[in-house]
C-alpha cells in the first residue's frame, strides 16, 4: 500500500512526491492499495506503523513525511512487512525487490549517483522556482482537515498569506512561469536534447520529471498550454510517454 494526501482533484493524487513514488510502483508493475491521510494525520500514524522520519523539524525533533509504501510481501528484520519512506528510496527499494527486465530498471547499473546528480540539479532549476505560485495553488486543492496545517506551515516558508504571495495574473506570478521556462530549457540542454535523461531509456529521473509536470497540468491547467510548447514539445512528450503509469489505485 502507498500513503497519500487526498486532494479535490477526481484521481485525489496531486502531490509530485508521491506521483514519483506512484509512478514508481504502477511501471514496476506492483499490485497496491492507497491509504488516503490528511496531513493532520501523517505524523502520528506514521509513527504508529514504524516509518522511518525523513528529515528533522526546526527544533530537531523527527519529521515524517509522505510518501511511505507498506509491502506485506517482504518481511523486515522486525519480523513485520517492509516499510520504506521517501520517493527515491522508495523507487530504489522496488529496485532491488522486483526486477522488471521487460520495462528494465529505474536505476541501470552505474546510473545511481548520476541520477541523484541529476535531481539535484532538477530540484535547484525547478523545483524551487515554482515554490512561490505551486504553495499557494496546492492549498486551493487540498481538504478541509489538511488546510490548517499547510497555512501553518507553509506561510513561514513564503513570508506571506498564501492568498497573497502570488496572485494569479501578478507581476510575480508572470515572472515565476519565466523562471520556470529557463529552468526547463537548463535541464533540456543539459540532456542534449534527449527526451528521455538517460537517452533511450526510461530511468527513475524520468518519472521525477513526469511527476512535476502532472501535478502542474493539474494546478495550472491554463498555464500547461504553454509548457507543453516549450523545448519543442519535449514535456508533453514525456508525460505523454508516462501516461500508462498514471493510475491511481
Amino acid at each position: 500500500m502507498i500513503y497519500d494526501v487526498p486532494s479535490d482533484f477526481n484521481c485525489k493524487a496531486w502531490s509530485p512526491n508521491m506521483w514519483k513514488a506512484r509512478y514508481a510502483l504502477n511501471y514496476k508493475g506492483v499490485p497496491y492499495k492507497t491509504v488516503w491521510l490528511e496531513y493532520p494525520a501523517i505524523e502520528p500514524t506514521m509513527r504508529g506503523i514504524g516509518a522511518a522520519p525523513t528529515g528533522k523539524k526546526p527544533d530537531g525533533s523527527p519529521l515524517y513525511t509522505l510518501p511511505v509504501i507498506v509491502d506485506p510481501s517482504r518481511t523486515a528484520p522486525s519480523g513485520g512487512p517492509t516499510i520504506v519512506s521517501e520517493s527515491f528510496h522508495i523507487a530504489e527499494y522496488l529496485d532491488e525487490t522486483y526486477p522488471t527486465p521487460s520495462t528494465g530498471a529505474l536505476f541501470p547499473p552505474g546510473t545511481k549517483a548520476l541520477q541523484k546528480l541529476f535531481y539535484d540539479h532538477f530540484f535547484k532549476n525547478v523545483l524551487m522556482v515554482i515554490v512561490p505560485m505551486g504553495l499557494p495553488e496546492m492549498f486551493k486543492h487540498l481538504n478541509e482537515g489538511s488546510r490548517p496545517y499547510w497555512r501553518l506551515t507553509r506561510e513561514p516558508m513564503l513570508g506571506g498569506k498564501l492568498e497573497e504571495v502570488c496572485p494569479k495574473g501578478s507581476e510575480k506570478w508572470n515572472g515565476v512561469w519565466d523562471e520556470l521556462e529557463k529552468g526547463l530549457w537548463l535541464i533540456y540542454d543539459s540532456l542534449a536534447w534527449n527526451t528521455l535523461v538517460m537517452g533511450t531509456h526510461l530511468t527513475f529521473s524520468d518519472l521525477v520529471i513526469a511527476a512535476f509536470l502532472e501535478t502542474h497540468f493539474l494546478l495550472c491547467p491554463e498555464e500547461w498550454q504553454r509548457v507543453r510548447t516549450w523545448d519543442g514539445g519535449r514535456w508533453e512528450q514525456l508525460r505523454d510517454q508516462c501516461a500508462k503509469w498514471r493510475n491511481v489505485h
